[in-house]
């Protein structure tokens, strides 16, 4: 493939063209005034072509208008015309003038092109410097504020490297450090007394110079930006210098976001253990004073009562201890799960006796509400923990009998797919609507007029994903549906 056509080429091409116009134009006006001037006047006539071409096109373009001004000059104006012959001595003198102008040009235009360049180069780079600190505002720690600076840093001023020197344990250490390692080592030995501290300023090491920049604000010291390259010009230096306060003032507001976080982190830390505690307590408080009461009545009045009095009164308070129990085996299940450390007993489940087994344990009856259990006509059997599944089920069967009407129908239906079973328990109480859907099962979030969702939910959810399975719940004009699904057996 050819070389791409630059700017540069064009501007050399137009250059040269323009000689070679120029020279046509000037040399077909001169040549009917030949015989009358003399031969130094038109050669520095036929530098202004030499000096306009090469402000064109530059070197390139300098070199032919030399050559086509120089031959222009020698075929039409010095005798004997038409040839490359230069006649006289004399003639020498303005041939050499004219040459040694162009070559002079060639030279100015070469330096103020190249200055120009540089300058370009530096408003680029300090542009660059200066678009930085707006790249550091998105870092979210002071590890990458750092990273970022020191890597950048390099990549725009094309650095042999750059270090950050971070206290640590009151001393300043070399870190994120972008180049040789060892060199990094040598300079921090260089910088670091043996107090640990720093000293700002530009020191050369085994030829290489070196600088350093304080990074620090009024409230805090972050450390020091070494930097070393062969040569480090002046304006980069000062550059460095507003740049190394900008990344302080990135490093501080970094500090502050991260010690907001820590602060909303405790506060909220500290709002789940009140919620912990309160909810908890409240979900631990209802079964024992159950038993308070039943314990209450028997010691009072338990040689007056009836046998079978009694029995219903310590029946009470022993399914009450149980479901105390019950409720700290399954917090303690839900924080195994969630560690990782629990491991589920699957097994083959029956579904729908394991329903109608949970039920039985429900008081239907004292509500007078009837259970309506609906599945297909053959149900295989689940794989399934069947102490976590029947949790579930306990829990949403107890609060669709709670928050129904009296008398009221709970629906169970069991429906199969590919590889779950679906089973959703429909009451006609409580609507739960919007964001609360969601909430629902989250851990003390607190919904409905009461301000509190309790513990149930929650742990059903754990139990449900630890399966594999998803809990979810839909309300509607008639009630509300509540429905999980289990992986069925392989």
């Amino acid at each position: 493939m050819g070389r791409e056509f630059t700017a540069h080429d064009r501007s050399a091409l137009l250059g040269s063209g323009l000689s070679i116009l120029m020279i046509g134009v000037f040399s077909a006006l001169l040549i009917p005034l030949r015989t009358h001037l003399p031969p130094a006047s038109i050669a520095l006539i036929l530098v202004v072509p030499l000096v306009a071409s090469i402000a064109v096109g530059g070197i390139s373009a300098g070199v032919v208008a030399t050559l086509a001004g120089f031959g222009a000059y020698d075929l039409f104006f010095i005798p004997p015309y038409g040839t490359l012959a230069v006649g006289v001595a004399s003639n020498w003198i303005p041939l050499g003038v004219y040459a040694l102008v162009g070559l002079v040009t060639v030279l100015i235009d070469r330096r103020f092109r190249l200055q120009r360049e540089r300058a370009l180069y530096q408003a680029h780079i300090l542009e660059q410097l200066a678009n930085l600190p707006a790249t550091l505002i998105s870092e979210r720690s002071l590890e990458g504020v750092w990273r970022n600076a020191t890597e950048q840093i390099v990549q725009l001023l094309d650095l042999q490297g750059v270090m950050a020197l971070r206290p640590t344990d009151n001393l300043l250490r070399p870190a994120n450090i972008v180049g040789d390692r060892q060199m990094a080592t040598t300079i921090a030995n260089a910088f670091v007394g043996s107090n640990g501290m720093a000293r700002s300023g530009e020191i050369t090491i085994a030829g290489v110079r070196v600088r350093s920049f304080a990074l620090s604000t009024l409230s805090d010291n972050f450390g020091f930006l070494v930097i070393w390259n062969d040569d480090l010009p002046d304006s980069l230096v000062q550059a460095l210098n507003v740049v190394a306060n900008q990344i302080s003032a990135a490093l501080e507001r970094t500090q502050l976001h991260e010690t907001r976080l820590k602060l909303d982190t405790l506060q909220q830390i500290d709002g789940w253990r009140a919620s912990l505690l309160r909810t908890v307590s409240h979900d631990l408080l209802t079964p024992l004073a159950g038993i308070k009461t039943a314990t209450t009545a028997l010691n009072e009045f338990g040689d007056g009562l009836e046998p079978h009095e009694r029995e219903q009164l310590l029946d009470t308070a022993l399914s009450q201890i149980d479901r105390s129990i019950q409720l700290v085996s399954d917090l303690l299940n839900v924080t195994r799960i969630e560690a990782g450390a629990f491991h589920l007993q699957y097994r083959s489940v029956n579904l729908i006796e394991l329903i109608q087994e949970v039920a039985t344990g429900i008081d239907f009856l004292s509500v007078e509400s009837k259970l309506d259990l609906s599945t297909p006509s053959e149900l295989p059997l689940a794989w399934a923990d069947v102490g976590l599944v029947r949790e579930v089920i306990w829990n949403l069967l107890d609060n669709a009998v709670r928050h129904s009407p009296i008398g009221e129908v709970i629906q169970v239906k069991i429906e199969l797919d590919k590889a779950f079973f679906v089973v959703h328990i429909h009451d006609t109480g409580r609507l739960v609507e919007g964001a609360d859907q969601i909430r629902l099962f989250e851990w003390f979030h607190a919904v409905g007029k009461s301000g509190r969702a309790g513990l149930g939910l929650a742990i059903a959810r754990s139990f449900i994903e630890a399966h594999h399975g998803q809990l979810s719940v839909h309300t509607a004009e008639d009630g509300t549906t509540f429905t999980f699904t289990l992986p069925r057996q392989q």
